[in-house]
């Protein structure tokens, strides 16, 4: 049986519908909610090239000629919705299915994980037939595990300042899955300082810390230090990069203080 006749009105329906993702009526969702079952996400962390199971199950009995049945896979940047499987028929060749819905089965087996494909929020849904209302819905985070590259200070490794004038040190790291931490420290101290995150959001793109800082004449010489790291990388390893402060210094304040000793001195 070809793919296209495995599918009923019904699945195509519900398909056509899923991906213009136009929301309910408020009335119908609450009718829905008090007869469907729906269980926390659960979160799962892999690597490339892995092989695992997402288990949807389930203690009703769902007879397929009655009800319909989905995996989906979404990710929110950029947004994103696909069909991984309805039914008894998986729509990629790197997932296969165990379908025994007689017996509370419907798990989807992924072959070959990998990041473009696999990373993000795949749903298990179960509908009943005619009416298309919710009886079944299971969720896993799925995050594909990317170690992030080393980090890069912006303005360098020599950062020039000026004495009493703010100042930004950025801390960027490209990639990693899931987005790295990325902490900033004054060399000498293990006091974490506060800094401005902008997350990247998927594996190609940089994820920012940005420290702000009003440098003063001492600070001449000082050193920054940001660490990078996520959970894809091993137990204690981290990744670093250090700027150092070149603090020029504010010639006003200089006559200043030498215009004040000269008065001294008179």
């Amino acid at each position: 049986m070809s793919r296209q006749n495995a599918l009923t009105d019904d699945d195509v329906k519900w398909q056509k519908e899923a991906n213009a993702a136009r929301p309910a009526p408020k009335i119908l969702l609450t009718t829905l909610c008090s007869c469907c079952l729906v269980l926390g996400d659960e979160s799962i962390d892999t690597r490339e090239h892995a092989d695992l199971v997402l288990k949807c199950r389930f203690t009703e009995k769902y007879e397929a000629n009655d009800f319909s049945f989905f995996w989906t896979r979404s990710i929110s940047n950029p947004a994103q919705f696909d069909n991984v499987a309805i039914g008894e028929v998986q729509l990629s060749s790197g997932y296969r299915l165990d379908f025994q819905p007689e017996r509370g089965i419907y798990d989807l087996q992924i072959k070959n994980v990998s990041y473009n494909r696999d990373n993000g929020r795949f749903e298990c849904r179960i509908k009943a037939k005619g009416t298309g209302a919710d009886v079944h819905q299971e969720f896993h985070n799925l995050t594909v595990l990317t170690p992030p590259h080393p980090p890069v200070i912006s303005p360098g490794n020599i950062a020039v300042a000026t004495e009493d004038k703010p100042m930004e040190l950025t801390c960027s790291s490209i990639g990693g899955s899931p987005d790295p931490t990325i902490t900033w420290y004054r060399e000498g101290s293990n006091t974490q300082l506060p800094a401005t995150i902008l997350r990247g959001g998927t594996k190609d793109q940089p994820t920012n810390a940005t420290l702000t800082i009003t440098p003063r004449r001492e600070d001449d010489g000082a050193k920054y230090r940001c660490v990078v790291r996520n959970r894809a990388m091993n137990e204690g390893k981290r990744l670093e990069a250090v700027t150092t402060l070149n603090v020029n210094f504010n010639d006003n304040a200089s006559n200043t203080s030498n215009g004040n000793n000269n008065n001294n001195n008179s």
